[in-house]
């Protein structure tokens, strides 16, 4: 798996000054261009009863991991989706991932029915990890994504974001939303190989990195 670590450094910005964030992307030295189409990015976290996964993140534990089922598109019906499970290593890190082939309509199915979609389109693996997590928020965000002139850096660009607890209900909350921040949140990324090109390509830009979980601003006033 080392070889598809890689680095994925954050910088966050007030959400109102978007069009000046883009400005630094489109006159980095870099030469950005825009990579893909705008969409939307929409996931479910889980994590155990006892909030493992977001105590280390809290805890800065260098070693860490997330589980997420992620789809795209501006609707709740989930196609073509995967569940990633991310794994940090300080500043490196990688997932693996399990495609889930079968459509789920999250607006009209209950966890235990999206669990066990979730369960049959899995390996054992995937499978015996969904069987032991329970799902704590879903997210949803706009994402820009541009790559250098020589394909090596990565950016993107995330805002507009919304976040919905999930408690303990039978079915998705995807209604009553958690207050949020607005910011836009810039990531860079690069393979593991290439940590001098993203430290030139980060020192050109007016920011600071930071730590940054989209999955624990969700939960900030989730409790």
């Amino acid at each position: 798996m080392e070889e598809k670590k890689r680095y994925e450094l954050k910088m966050v910005f007030d959400g109102l000054r978007l069009a000046e964030v883009r400005s630094w992307v489109f006159s980095h030295p870099d030469a950005f261009r825009i990579a893909y189409p705008l969409r939307q990015v929409n996931n479910i976290y889980f994590d155990t009863l006892n909030h493992i996964f977001m105590t280390d993140h809290l805890n800065g534990v260098q070693n860490r991991a997330k589980v997420r089922f992620r789809w795209y598109g501006e609707d709740w019906l989930a196609q073509n989706g995967r569940i990633e499970a991310k794994i940090k290593n300080g500043q490196l890190g990688y997932k693996k991932s399990q495609p889930i082939s079968e459509e789920i309509d999250i607006s009209q199915a209950t966890w235990q029915e999206i669990i066990g979609i979730f369960q049959k389109n899995s390996n054992n693996d995937f499978a015996v990890l969904m069987s032991n997590l329970s799902p704590t928020i879903i997210n949803q965000y706009l994402r820009e994504y541009y790559e250098s002139m020589d394909g090596l850096i990565r950016v993107t660009l995330d805002y507009k974001m919304r976040a919905f607890a999930q408690g303990f209900g039978f079915s998705p909350n995807i209604s009553s939303q958690n207050k949020l921040r607005d910011d836009v949140v810039i990531e860079v990324k690069a393979a593991k190989k290439d940590h001098q090109r993203i430290a030139d390509t980060l020192a050109e830009f007016p920011l600071y990195c930071t730590q940054n979980s989209k999955y624990l601003n969700g939960m900030e006033y989730a409790f």
